[in-house]
């Protein structure tokens, strides 16, 4: 019974279609308008999101639970339309994210049961290239978080390549060589103020870069301590820093000299603090003169 209806079905489709050739041509022509210049993607899969993971050692460690709600509300409504790309682990038998990972889990959090996948060979250090691009480029990875990624590409590197240099690193991430380096002096900042600055927003790369160029410790924690108190912006900072650079650059003592003419000596009286009045400097040439008429 069920093959004499598929064969009544198959011959009332040929009859259909026999009876509009026009249309059956536009539909030949139209496939063969989008196989022209185009080729198969290898690796495009429709993935069941339970059999995916993170990469925990990728670069972005946090997300901003607002953005990502935000985003897990557009994925319920449009779906998600960019891929994630995914390498396959075989020995456990899951896929793991290479990119996408902020898609991922605002797809979670959507309730999406599928996602559009790139399935991709890679090896470690490719990966982590390809994760740190992909967040420096979005421009919101915090900035210790991007740190840390450059460091650990640096010595993954160098693991193979002794040599492996930053300049190299640079090269590789696309970032200029100033700015590598600049990254990485972050990690130079005290300890308990890199762990206060990976969980605040307030501290945006562009402010912390403006902190670890105070040189030593002492100045970074009066800054720092600023930047928390008065809830300083980078403008605000560079004033700050400004004020504070023109305040050490005089002296802490006033000195008033006098050049005889012609050259033939020339007097020097040195206070001990920076500002003195004119009936100060007076009462201290007559303590010369007196001095000297003894």
């Amino acid at each position: 019974m069920a093959r004499k209806k598929e064969a009544l079905l198959r011959k009332f489709a040929l009859d259909t279609f026999a009876s509009f050739p026009e249309q059956v041509e536009e539909a030949e022509n139209e496939r063969k308008g989008i196989r022209e210049g185009t080729k198969g993607l290898y690796g495009a899969r429709i993935i069941d999101i339970s059999r995916i993971k993170p990469d925990f050692a990728q670069p972005r460690k946090s997300f901003d639970k607002k953005r990502l709600k935000q985003l897990a509300a557009s994925i319920k409504e449009y779906g998600l339309i960019q891929p994630i790309n995914v390498e396959y682990i075989e020995s456990q038998d899951y896929f793991r994210v290479i990119n996408g990972q902020r898609r991922f889990e605002a797809a979670k959090l959507a309730g999406i049961l599928e996602i559009p996948c790139i399935i991709k060979n890679i090896n470690k250090h490719l990966r982590l290239i390809h994760q740190l691009v992909e967040n420096i480029q979005r421009e919101d990875l915090p900035a210790l978080e991007e740190a840390v990624a450059i460091q650990t590409l640096v010595r993954n590197r160098r693991i193979e390549n002794p040599h492996y240099s930053q300049r190299e690193a640079s090269r590789e991430l696309g970032l200029p060589k100033t700015y590598v380096n600049e990254m990485l002096t972050l990690l130079k900042l005290p300890e308990d103020i890199k762990r206060d600055v990976r969980t605040s927003d307030a501290f945006p790369k562009s402010l912390l870069l403006l902190l670890i160029r105070q040189g030593n410790e002492k100045n970074i924690r009066e800054f720092y301590k600023q930047i928390k108190e008065r809830k300083l912006t980078v403008r605000e900072l560079q004033t700050t820093l400004k004020k504070s650079k023109n305040r050490r650059g005089r002296p802490g003592y006033y000195q008033y000299i006098f050049q005889a003419p012609e050259k033939q000596f020339t007097l020097t009286i040195k206070f001990k603090k920076a500002r003195v009045d004119q009936s100060e400097i007076f009462n201290a040439l007559s303590q010369v003169l007196h001095s000297l008429k003894q």
